[in-house]
Protein backbone atom coordinates (compact mmCIF):
# COMPACT_ATOMS: atom_id res chain seq x y z
CA UNK A 1 0.00 0.00 0.00
CA UNK A 2 3.00 2.71 0.94
CA UNK A 3 4.77 1.61 -2.33
CA UNK A 4 2.55 3.36 -4.64
CA UNK A 5 3.47 4.49 -7.92
CA UNK A 6 3.86 8.02 -7.42
CA UNK A 7 5.96 7.56 -4.51
CA UNK A 8 8.47 5.06 -6.42
CA UNK A 9 10.48 7.72 -7.50
CA UNK A 10 10.80 9.46 -4.33
CA UNK A 11 11.85 6.59 -1.64
CA UNK A 12 14.20 5.65 -4.61
CA UNK A 13 16.25 9.12 -4.27
CA UNK A 14 16.06 9.00 -0.42
CA UNK A 15 17.49 5.29 -0.82
CA UNK A 16 20.22 6.80 -3.21
CA UNK A 17 21.03 9.80 -1.03
CA UNK A 18 21.08 7.44 2.11
CA UNK A 19 23.42 4.87 0.09
CA UNK A 20 26.10 7.34 -1.78
CA UNK A 21 27.83 8.42 1.34
CA UNK A 22 28.54 4.30 2.36
CA UNK A 23 29.54 3.57 -1.08
CA UNK A 24 31.50 6.69 -1.58
CA UNK A 25 33.71 5.85 1.07
CA UNK A 26 36.59 3.44 -0.40
CA UNK A 27 37.09 6.41 -2.70
CA UNK A 28 37.68 9.82 -0.94
CA UNK A 29 40.85 10.35 0.75
CA UNK A 30 41.50 8.81 4.33
CA UNK A 31 41.90 11.38 6.97
CA UNK A 32 42.84 10.94 10.83
CA UNK A 33 41.42 14.83 11.66
CA UNK A 34 38.91 16.65 10.95
CA UNK A 35 39.72 20.43 10.58
CA UNK A 36 35.98 21.35 10.64
CA UNK A 37 35.78 20.26 14.61
CA UNK A 38 39.49 20.02 15.16
CA UNK A 39 39.79 16.99 16.60
CA UNK A 40 40.82 13.45 15.74
CA UNK A 41 38.21 10.92 13.97
CA UNK A 42 37.35 7.93 15.19
CA UNK A 43 39.89 5.15 14.42
CA UNK A 44 38.97 2.00 12.78
CA UNK A 45 37.94 -0.92 15.20
CA UNK A 46 40.17 -3.94 15.88
CA UNK A 47 38.75 -7.63 16.13
CA UNK A 48 37.29 -8.04 19.43
CA UNK A 49 39.32 -10.55 22.08
CA UNK A 50 37.25 -10.24 25.00
CA UNK A 51 33.57 -9.91 25.71
CA UNK A 52 33.79 -6.65 27.13
CA UNK A 53 34.85 -5.12 23.60
CA UNK A 54 32.60 -7.68 22.04
CA UNK A 55 29.86 -5.06 24.08
CA UNK A 56 31.86 -1.97 22.59
CA UNK A 57 32.30 -2.85 19.24
CA UNK A 58 28.58 -1.97 18.22
CA UNK A 59 29.31 1.49 19.60
CA UNK A 60 33.05 1.65 17.77
CA UNK A 61 31.68 0.91 14.36
CA UNK A 62 29.10 3.72 14.64
CA UNK A 63 31.36 6.05 15.62
CA UNK A 64 33.75 4.81 12.82
CA UNK A 65 31.14 5.15 10.18
CA UNK A 66 29.66 8.67 11.06
CA UNK A 67 33.33 10.07 10.57
CA UNK A 68 34.13 8.53 7.53
CA UNK A 69 31.92 8.03 5.23
CA UNK A 70 31.56 9.61 2.00
CA UNK A 71 30.90 13.24 1.52
CA UNK A 72 30.99 14.04 5.21
CA UNK A 73 34.05 17.63 4.26
CA UNK A 74 31.14 19.28 2.28
CA UNK A 75 28.43 18.35 4.34
CA UNK A 76 30.05 19.15 7.52
CA UNK A 77 30.56 22.84 6.18
CA UNK A 78 27.59 23.46 4.56
CA UNK A 79 25.87 22.56 8.47
CA UNK A 80 28.20 25.12 9.78
CA UNK A 81 27.17 27.73 7.23
CA UNK A 82 23.49 26.99 8.19
CA UNK A 83 24.62 27.04 12.11
CA UNK A 84 25.89 30.56 11.65
CA UNK A 85 22.86 31.49 9.51
CA UNK A 86 20.40 30.66 12.36
CA UNK A 87 22.40 32.37 14.81
CA UNK A 88 25.08 29.55 15.75
CA UNK A 89 28.87 29.39 15.98
CA UNK A 90 28.86 27.76 13.25
CA UNK A 91 32.56 26.57 12.21
CA UNK A 92 35.18 25.46 14.37
CA UNK A 93 37.52 27.79 15.79
CA UNK A 94 40.97 29.23 13.68
CA UNK A 95 42.87 28.66 17.11
CA UNK A 96 42.94 26.05 19.62
CA UNK A 97 44.73 25.33 22.58
CA UNK A 98 47.35 22.33 23.57
CA UNK A 99 49.06 21.67 26.24
CA UNK A 100 50.18 24.12 28.98
CA UNK A 101 47.99 26.87 27.72
CA UNK A 102 49.68 27.12 24.43
CA UNK A 103 47.63 28.28 21.76
CA UNK A 104 48.34 27.78 18.06
CA UNK A 105 46.83 28.80 14.78
CA UNK A 106 44.85 26.01 13.13
CA UNK A 107 46.02 26.99 9.19
CA UNK A 108 49.25 25.00 8.86
CA UNK A 109 49.29 23.48 12.05
CA UNK A 110 48.92 19.98 10.27
CA UNK A 111 51.55 20.82 7.88
CA UNK A 112 53.96 21.83 10.91
CA UNK A 113 53.28 18.30 12.27
CA UNK A 114 53.67 16.64 8.62
CA UNK A 115 50.45 15.16 8.87
CA UNK A 116 49.77 16.81 5.70
CA UNK A 117 52.52 17.16 2.88
CA UNK A 118 51.87 18.50 -0.47
CA UNK A 119 54.88 18.00 -2.64
CA UNK A 120 53.40 20.20 -5.29
CA UNK A 121 53.27 23.04 -2.77
CA UNK A 122 56.93 22.98 -1.61
CA UNK A 123 58.13 22.22 -4.93
CA UNK A 124 56.56 25.69 -6.36
CA UNK A 125 57.55 28.23 -3.23
CA UNK A 126 61.57 26.48 -4.40
CA UNK A 127 61.16 27.11 -7.84
CA UNK A 128 59.88 30.78 -6.90
CA UNK A 129 63.11 31.50 -4.70
CA UNK A 130 65.08 29.55 -7.38
CA UNK A 131 63.62 31.90 -10.47
CA UNK A 132 64.56 34.81 -7.94
CA UNK A 133 67.96 34.24 -7.52
CA UNK A 134 68.55 34.01 -10.81
CA UNK A 135 66.88 37.46 -11.58
CA UNK A 136 69.61 38.61 -8.79
CA UNK A 137 73.21 38.26 -10.55
CA UNK A 138 76.04 39.61 -8.13
CA UNK A 139 73.42 39.96 -5.04
CA UNK A 140 74.19 37.61 -1.93
CA UNK A 141 70.69 35.51 -1.79
CA UNK A 142 69.56 33.90 1.59
CA UNK A 143 66.46 32.27 2.21
CA UNK A 144 64.64 30.15 5.01
CA UNK A 145 61.19 30.03 6.53
CA UNK A 146 60.06 31.01 10.14
CA UNK A 147 58.97 27.64 11.27
CA UNK A 148 55.47 27.14 12.83
CA UNK A 149 55.09 26.93 16.50
CA UNK A 150 54.27 22.95 16.52
CA UNK A 151 57.25 22.68 15.00
CA UNK A 152 59.62 24.44 17.78
CA UNK A 153 57.36 23.22 20.42
CA UNK A 154 55.80 20.70 19.24
CA UNK A 155 55.51 18.66 22.68
CA UNK A 156 52.70 21.13 23.61
CA UNK A 157 50.75 20.95 20.42
CA UNK A 158 47.13 19.33 20.76
CA UNK A 159 46.91 15.52 20.66
CA UNK A 160 44.77 15.33 16.99
CA UNK A 161 47.72 17.73 15.02
CA UNK A 162 50.25 14.76 16.00
CA UNK A 163 52.12 12.51 16.00
CA UNK A 164 54.77 14.44 14.10
CA UNK A 165 56.15 12.95 11.00
CA UNK A 166 59.05 13.71 8.73
CA UNK A 167 59.52 14.93 6.42
CA UNK A 168 57.24 17.54 6.67
CA UNK A 169 57.08 20.67 3.71
CA UNK A 170 59.60 22.76 5.65
CA UNK A 171 62.00 19.44 4.73
CA UNK A 172 60.76 19.81 1.00
CA UNK A 173 61.50 23.35 0.46
CA UNK A 174 64.89 23.19 1.77
CA UNK A 175 65.96 20.45 -0.48
CA UNK A 176 64.10 22.31 -3.26
CA UNK A 177 66.33 25.59 -2.42
CA UNK A 178 69.41 23.23 -2.44
CA UNK A 179 69.08 21.70 -5.78
CA UNK A 180 69.27 25.19 -7.45
CA UNK A 181 72.17 26.49 -4.91
CA UNK A 182 70.38 28.86 -3.15
CA UNK A 183 71.94 29.45 0.63
CA UNK A 184 69.03 27.78 2.78
CA UNK A 185 68.59 28.33 6.45
CA UNK A 186 67.20 25.52 8.40
CA UNK A 187 65.60 27.38 11.72
CA UNK A 188 64.87 24.63 13.56
CA UNK A 189 67.25 23.09 15.62
CA UNK A 190 68.40 26.02 16.79
CA UNK A 191 64.85 27.74 17.90
CA UNK A 192 64.65 24.00 19.46
CA UNK A 193 67.80 24.41 21.68
CA UNK A 194 67.08 28.56 22.30
CA UNK A 195 63.90 27.31 24.94
CA UNK A 196 66.37 26.39 27.45
CA UNK A 197 67.15 29.97 27.51
CA UNK A 198 63.40 31.38 27.68
CA UNK A 199 60.12 31.82 25.24
CA UNK A 200 60.68 31.56 21.52
CA UNK A 201 57.32 31.40 20.79
CA UNK A 202 54.24 33.59 22.12
CA UNK A 203 51.52 32.10 24.20
CA UNK A 204 48.62 33.30 22.85
CA UNK A 205 49.90 35.04 19.42
CA UNK A 206 50.55 33.48 16.40
CA UNK A 207 54.57 35.02 16.22
CA UNK A 208 57.48 33.76 17.49
CA UNK A 209 59.32 35.90 20.71
CA UNK A 210 61.97 38.97 20.42
CA UNK A 211 63.93 35.47 21.47
CA UNK A 212 62.59 33.18 18.72
CA UNK A 213 63.47 36.71 16.11
CA UNK A 214 67.09 37.33 17.73
CA UNK A 215 67.67 33.65 17.34
CA UNK A 216 66.66 33.15 13.67
CA UNK A 217 68.59 36.95 12.98
CA UNK A 218 71.71 35.18 14.32
CA UNK A 219 71.47 32.61 11.94
CA UNK A 220 70.70 34.11 9.15
CA UNK A 221 73.39 36.76 9.17
CA UNK A 222 76.04 33.55 9.63
CA UNK A 223 74.65 32.32 6.37
CA UNK A 224 74.76 35.47 4.64
CA UNK A 225 78.70 35.70 5.44
CA UNK A 226 78.14 38.32 8.12
CA UNK A 227 78.98 36.37 11.51
CA UNK A 228 79.91 40.20 12.66
CA UNK A 229 76.63 40.92 12.04
CA UNK A 230 75.22 38.72 15.12
CA UNK A 231 73.93 40.12 18.53
CA UNK A 232 74.37 38.01 21.57
CA UNK A 233 71.52 37.80 23.26
CA UNK A 234 73.49 38.00 26.82
CA UNK A 235 75.00 41.20 25.60
CA UNK A 236 70.92 42.63 25.87
CA UNK A 237 69.12 44.00 28.93
CA UNK A 238 66.11 41.07 29.07
CA UNK A 239 62.75 42.02 31.42
CA UNK A 240 59.36 40.83 31.61
CA UNK A 241 56.00 42.07 30.72
CA UNK A 242 52.45 41.33 31.18
CA UNK A 243 50.65 41.82 27.34
CA UNK A 244 46.70 40.93 26.37
CA UNK A 245 47.67 41.46 22.30
CA UNK A 246 47.84 37.96 21.07
CA UNK A 247 45.84 37.37 18.17
CA UNK A 248 45.22 33.98 19.11
CA UNK A 249 42.22 34.43 21.79
CA UNK A 250 40.15 36.50 19.67
CA UNK A 251 40.70 33.86 16.48
CA UNK A 252 39.44 30.82 19.13
CA UNK A 253 36.20 32.95 20.08
CA UNK A 254 37.59 33.91 23.46
CA UNK A 255 37.98 37.44 25.24
CA UNK A 256 41.79 38.62 25.09
CA UNK A 257 44.09 37.33 28.01
CA UNK A 258 46.86 38.75 29.46
CA UNK A 259 50.49 36.11 29.05
CA UNK A 260 53.90 36.95 30.42
CA UNK A 261 56.22 37.92 27.52
CA UNK A 262 60.08 38.05 27.14
CA UNK A 263 61.37 41.16 26.16
CA UNK A 264 64.99 42.86 25.12
CA UNK A 265 65.99 46.29 24.61
CA UNK A 266 67.36 45.96 20.62
CA UNK A 267 63.66 47.12 19.23
CA UNK A 268 63.98 50.49 18.28
CA UNK A 269 65.67 51.73 15.03
CA UNK A 270 69.20 53.54 16.37
CA UNK A 271 69.71 57.06 16.50
CA UNK A 272 69.56 58.99 12.55
CA UNK A 273 67.76 56.27 11.23
CA UNK A 274 64.57 56.79 9.28
CA UNK A 275 61.99 54.90 8.10
CA UNK A 276 59.71 55.45 5.07
CA UNK A 277 57.18 53.97 2.93
CA UNK A 278 58.18 52.55 -0.62
CA UNK A 279 56.07 55.13 -3.37
CA UNK A 280 54.74 53.41 -5.86
CA UNK A 281 54.40 49.66 -5.60
CA UNK A 282 51.54 47.21 -5.66
CA UNK A 283 51.08 45.99 -2.55
CA UNK A 284 48.26 43.42 -1.45
CA UNK A 285 49.42 43.04 1.83
CA UNK A 286 51.75 45.80 4.08
CA UNK A 287 52.89 48.15 2.33
CA UNK A 288 56.39 47.91 1.89
CA UNK A 289 58.95 50.90 3.95
CA UNK A 290 62.62 51.33 3.41
CA UNK A 291 64.92 52.50 6.23
CA UNK A 292 67.91 54.74 6.10
CA UNK A 293 70.09 54.38 8.79
CA UNK A 294 72.43 57.50 7.12
CA UNK A 295 75.58 55.91 7.05
CA UNK A 296 77.28 54.25 4.35
CA UNK A 297 77.13 50.36 4.62
CA UNK A 298 75.23 47.39 2.19
CA UNK A 299 71.73 47.51 1.74
CA UNK A 300 69.30 44.25 2.81
CA UNK A 301 66.26 43.49 1.15
CA UNK A 302 63.90 41.72 2.93
CA UNK A 303 60.98 39.50 1.66
CA UNK A 304 58.41 38.46 4.06
CA UNK A 305 55.34 39.04 5.98
CA UNK A 306 54.28 39.58 9.44
CA UNK A 307 57.37 37.66 11.21
CA UNK A 308 59.99 39.97 9.85
CA UNK A 309 58.34 43.58 9.62
CA UNK A 310 58.84 44.73 13.22
CA UNK A 311 61.74 42.41 14.66
CA UNK A 312 63.91 41.96 12.05
CA UNK A 313 64.93 45.81 10.83
CA UNK A 314 66.08 47.00 13.73
CA UNK A 315 68.86 43.94 14.20
CA UNK A 316 70.14 44.78 11.32
CA UNK A 317 70.16 48.48 11.00
CA UNK A 318 73.30 48.62 13.33
CA UNK A 319 75.24 46.93 10.66
CA UNK A 320 74.32 48.15 7.23
CA UNK A 321 73.45 51.48 5.11
CA UNK A 322 69.53 50.67 4.31
CA UNK A 323 67.01 48.04 5.14
CA UNK A 324 63.99 47.69 2.90
CA UNK A 325 60.90 45.29 3.48
CA UNK A 326 58.36 43.94 1.24
CA UNK A 327 55.47 41.41 1.98
CA UNK A 328 56.09 38.83 -0.23
CA UNK A 329 52.45 38.14 -0.80
CA UNK A 330 52.17 34.54 -1.20
CA UNK A 331 54.56 35.24 -4.23
CA UNK A 332 53.20 38.09 -5.58
CA UNK A 333 55.11 40.83 -4.20
CA UNK A 334 56.07 43.76 -7.08
CA UNK A 335 59.01 42.81 -8.31
CA UNK A 336 60.08 46.70 -8.75
CA UNK A 337 61.19 46.89 -5.14
CA UNK A 338 64.40 45.43 -6.24
CA UNK A 339 64.79 48.21 -8.86
CA UNK A 340 64.18 50.37 -6.67
CA UNK A 341 65.93 49.13 -3.31
CA UNK A 342 69.31 47.98 -5.14
CA UNK A 343 70.12 45.26 -2.44
CA UNK A 344 73.33 43.68 -2.20
CA UNK A 345 71.58 41.09 -0.12
CA UNK A 346 68.18 39.68 -0.15
CA UNK A 347 66.51 37.99 2.75
CA UNK A 348 63.48 35.39 1.45
CA UNK A 349 61.63 34.56 4.89
CA UNK A 350 58.13 34.04 4.98
CA UNK A 351 56.01 32.38 7.65
CA UNK A 352 56.23 28.24 6.61
CA UNK A 353 52.43 28.31 6.72
CA UNK A 354 52.22 31.63 3.98
CA UNK A 355 55.40 29.74 1.94
CA UNK A 356 52.46 29.08 -0.90
CA UNK A 357 52.49 30.56 -4.19
CA UNK A 358 49.91 28.75 -6.05
CA UNK A 359 51.48 29.04 -9.44
CA UNK A 360 51.83 32.81 -9.02
CA UNK A 361 54.51 34.90 -9.23
CA UNK A 362 55.88 38.87 -8.47
CA UNK A 363 54.51 41.63 -10.47
CA UNK A 364 56.90 42.91 -13.11
CA UNK A 365 58.66 39.46 -12.45
CA UNK A 366 59.48 39.21 -16.19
Amino acid sequence: MLMTRPRRPLILTVLAVLVAPVIAMPFVPFKTVSLEENRRLASAPTLPTTPGEWRKLPRAIDAWLADHFGFRDPLMRMAAELQRKLGGEGAAATAVTGRRGQMFLVDGLLRSTGQEVDPARAADYAAFVCEAKARLPGVNVVASLAPSPAEIVGDLAPDWAGPARSPTEYDLVLKGLARCGVTSVDLRPSLRAARAEGQVYRQLDSHWSLRGSLTAYGEIVQAMGQPGWRIDPKALSWGVVALDNGDLPRLAGRPQAFEQVEIHDRTALPPGAARAPIPGLASRAAPPFLIDTGKPGPTVLIVGDSFTADPMPPYFAPFVGKVAWVHEDRCGFDWRVVGRVKPDYVLFLAAAREAVCGGARPAHFK
